[in-house]
């Protein structure tokens, strides 16, 4: 997400069978928070309301290493993409990985979830 162009952005998770179905926004904010390795992206149409939403994070905890330093470790990361379809209720799209701490880190993608609100 870091630099890149919302506009090429915004849909490219969007399942192909909604992609004629959802508001297009016109309009990004882009907030972030770093001691949380946060970030949020909100989208708006033309008339100014939400129409899209993408946040992603991640967790990390303290270990040590072979010489006993302190170190931060991820252990948790998670996406979330939503989308308002045009009649107003909302798709949504999870994935997770809560191995990042192991070697086979897998991102495990939820099925779409339609919800009134984001």
């Amino acid at each position: 997400m870091k630099g890149r162009n919302m506009n090429d952005f915004w849909d490219e998770q969007l399942p192909g069978e909604y992609r004629y179905r959802v508001v297009t926004p016109v309009a990004f904010e882009r907030h972030t928070e770093p001691s949380a390795r946060a970030v949020r992206i909100i989208g708006f149409d033309s008339s100014g309301a939400k129409c899209f939403e993408c946040h992603s994070f991640v967790l990390q905890e303290e270990c040590f290493d072979i010489d006993e330093f302190p170190i931060l470790f991820d252990v948790y990361y998670e996406r979330v993409f939503s989308w308002r379809l045009r009649h107003g209720q909302w798709i949504k799209l999870k994935s997770f990985s809560d191995r990042l701490d192991r070697c086979n880190s897998h991102l495990k993608t939820m099925p779409i979830e339609f919800t009134e609100t984001v």
